[in-house]
């Protein structure tokens, strides 16, 4: 009987089970976990809430549901003695191939289901920010691979031991290693819970999808290849495992094709796209060392992202007024573009890539000769743009997407340090991108008529770098600053009903009289550029601020942790200009209490108590601080500490992650407004914070600074 119509009798046969549809129903009820009670990331935006976290959950209940299904269903004709009646119907071989083909079937069938029972909830939980495409592209990739996954290597180890039970601990302590290191770093390996921190509501998810897709399809090369050499181990003639092995191993076309699949998956491992393999140390003095200064007195460039292939292609033309040293030179570019090509005045000049990948970027080692006058070195180079190694964790940094296009550091053209330069840069973007730099000037666009507009800018360094998406412009003038707010075009509807432009000039008008001006502010201008929740927080500088969606999230704008209605929350958010931008803070092991969150939430309660009066400050922020302080005292795992280490890991990660909420954003703003009593002054008490907000403005604001300020121990702060 051939593998075809063997596959079609399996698979109706497996359909028509109750074990099967019992499996299903199990799998395809996993998600709605991940919708309550087991929600793994936290809802910083609508896609994370609705669509990861059902995810998350689905996929590890798929996994593992699939790996138990796979082995009875494998050992059943063995537990019922029926193998001799197969085996003389077909090849042993080809009736396991037949079964994990049915198997496969199976897994198609659940997953549709899942997409059709979660649709509906998807939906209405996601709202305006609903995008079917994401909501399909998810499942494919993340849960249904995951049961391909489990059922390999339950069919792997099946192959090999021939007892359900020995191969069940063994796809255990597969799942086990998955959440140790290194394979819990490491985002290829992390098989069974995929490595997926945040989707994005409107700046796209291409990143996540590529990373997850390129995953999966290292698993299934990898054990695709042990499936089918784990097939000459199959039982034959009451043969045992050596006996079988070498029967079957005639059939040599087999485990080769086997062979060439897991040297496929090691060579997909090692030339993973993504992420180089830079540490968190960087070497700055190295990486900004490129060699003697090259007079370079203009530099000129046509950059042209490809949205759809996640890929740029550049070329770079460096005007260079003599040379009078031979040396080397290096050139520094993101870790994922190589030089397609090097001139010097029309011919070709030697260059070697330093593979030395440092935060974004790795080195280019090139020389010049000696000569007078001007010269012309065109560099031309393209590739996907790599995130920093460090980030893997949370997909920050570069991009290129049909949503979102974020290029930094290195990313737009090579660096060598043409400081002072006229720079000149043209970039080709889709017509309905605005792009926006983060340094220099757009001096004009053109319409290509193709879809595309070219966008031309200039700057006076080399290391450019820029923003682009379906951005709004919003203009709103405060007292003594004008503000412009580019946010995406999904989040319209958004902040205007929390009153964005009120919020802004409310805001800016209060801090700018108590706490001084911002000190990145230059001409009493402020650009803040909303970019996507990839973004680690937010940065700011030459009178820009950038700030993640999440910042304006729907999440985010009903957080009880930063006020009590959106608009509130809203202002918290612009509270950190000055509170986490103007003044940075940086953890303390002595205080965890003390972070940007205390000032900024007690900010926020100062200036809705302006607007509503004591009473509103009183109701809807201080007796809900004290509240949640009292609430966090009360519990038995705080005031038994000793109890808490012999609960489980998640139990007490909950616990504290909860605890750290209660210290930042009620306990500190409880301390912040008692030092304020204490002083007996509110001018008084502004004046002191103004201080803080424009001395050391490069240095971090430790908590032991604040209390020198204010005169004040950590005793007097001390809450009964």
């Amino acid at each position: 009987m051939g593998i075809v119509r063997l596959l079609r009798v399996e698979t109706f046969r497996m359909l028509n089970t109750r074990l099967t549809w019992l499996f299903i129903t199990l799998i395809v009820a996993s998600p709605a976990f991940g919708l309550t009670m087991l929600q793994i990331n936290p809802a910083q935006t609508t896609a994370t809430q609705m669509i990861i976290n059902p995810i998350m959950i689905g996929t590890v209940g798929a996994a593992a549901l699939f790996a138990i299904f796979t082995l009875m269903e494998l050992d059943r004709v063995y537990k019922y003695n029926v193998n001799l009646l197969t085996d003389a119907v077909a090849s042993p071989i080809t009736l396991h191939a037949a079964r994990v083909g049915a198997l496969i079937a199976a897994s198609l069938v659940t997953v549709l289901l899942v997409l059709v029972v979660y649709l509906p909830f998807t939906m209405h939980g996601m709202g305006e920010f609903f995008d079917i495409g994401l909501y399909v592209q998810s499942y494919m990739i993340f849960m249904l691979p995951a049961m391909w996954i489990s059922s390999l290597f339950a069919a792997v180890f099946y192959q090999l031991f021939r007892r359900i039970d020995v191969a069940a601990m063994a796809v255990l302590g597969c799942i086990f290693l998955s959440f140790i290191p290194p394979f819990f770093d490491h985002f290829i390996l992390r098989w069974f819970l995929p490595n997926l921190p945040v989707f994005s509501d409107a700046f796209g998810n291409d990143k996540p999808l590529r990373v997850g897709l390129y995953m999966r399809q290292f698993w299934i090369l990898l054990l695709g290849g042990a499936w089918l050499i784990s097939l000459t181990f199959t039982r034959r003639y009451g043969r045992g495992l050596v006996g079988s092995f070498i029967c079957n191993v005639r059939k040599f076309y087999i485990p080769a094709m086997g062979v060439v699949l897991i040297l496929l998956s090691v060579n997909h491992f090692r030339t993973q796209p993504f992420f180089n393999s830079a540490g968190i140390e960087v070497d700055w003095d190295k990486l900004n060392n490129l060699g003697q200064n090259m007079n370079v007195t203009e530099v000129r460039a046509d950059v042209t992202p490809n949205v759809r292939r996640n890929r740029l292609y550049g070329r770079v033309v460096y005007t260079i007024n003599g040379n009078s040293y031979a040396g080397s030179r290096r050139m520094n570019i993101n870790s994922g573009y190589q030089i397609h090509s090097m001139t010097l005045d029309g011919e070709s000049i030697a260059f070697t890539d330093l593979c030395n990948d440092m935060f974004v970027a790795r080195q280019i080692e090139f020389a010049l000769p000696v000569r007078d006058g001007k010269m012309e070195l065109v560099v031309e180079y393209g590739g996907m743009p790599m995130m920093w190694g460090f980030t893997h964790s949370v997909f920050s940094g570069a991009d290129i997407s049909r949503r979102n296009i974020e290029l930094l550091n290195y990313s737009v053209i090579p660096f060598i340090g043409a400081h002072g330069a006229d720079i000149n840069v043209n970039v080709v973007l889709p017509d309905n991108f605005t792009l926006l730099m983060m340094r220099g000037d757009i001096t004009h666009t053109v319409d290509n008529h193709d879809g595309t507009k070219t966008w031309s800018i200039t700057d006076t360094n080399d290391n450019i770098g820029f923003f682009a998406s379906e951005y709004v412009r919003r203009v709103v003038a405060a007292d003594e600053i004008t503000v412009t707010l580019y946010h995406h075009a999904a989040f319209t509807r958004l902040l205007e009903a929390n009153y964005i432009d009120q919020v802004l000039a409310e805001v800016f008008n209060f801090c700018t009289a108590r706490f001084g001006p911002l000190h990145y502010i230059g001409d009493g201008e402020l650009r803040l550029v909303q970019s996507s929740a990839f973004m680690m927080g937010g940065f700011a500088g030459d009178g820009q601020s950038v700030m993640g969606e999440t910042a304006f999230s729907i999440y985010s704008l009903t957080d009880p942790w930063k006020g009590a209605s959106g608009m509130e929350i809203l202002a918290h958010e612009i509270i950190h200009q000055w509170w986490g931008l103007n003044r940075m803070f940086w953890p303390e092991n002595e205080d965890p209490e003390w972070s940007a969150e205390g000032l900024t939430v007690y900010t926020t309660y100062r200036l809705f108590k302006e607007k509503h009066g004591e009473e509103f400050a009183r109701i809807n922020y201080v007796d809900v601080w004290q509240s949640a302080v009292d609430s966090m005292n009360r519990n038995f795992f705080r005031r038994n500490p000793e109890y808490l280490d012999i609960m489980p890991e998640a139990f007490q990660a909950r616990l504290r992650v909860h605890e750290r909420q209660v210290l930042m954003y009620s306990l500190m703003p409880l301390k912040i407004r008692r030092a304020e009593q204490i002083v007996g002054c509110t001018e008084t008490f502004d004046a002191i914070l103004y201080k803080l907000s424009n001395t050391n403005n490069f240095m971090p604001l430790t908590y032991q600074e604040f209390l020198d300020a204010v005169g004040l121990t950590r005793e007097d702060l001390r809450l009964g």
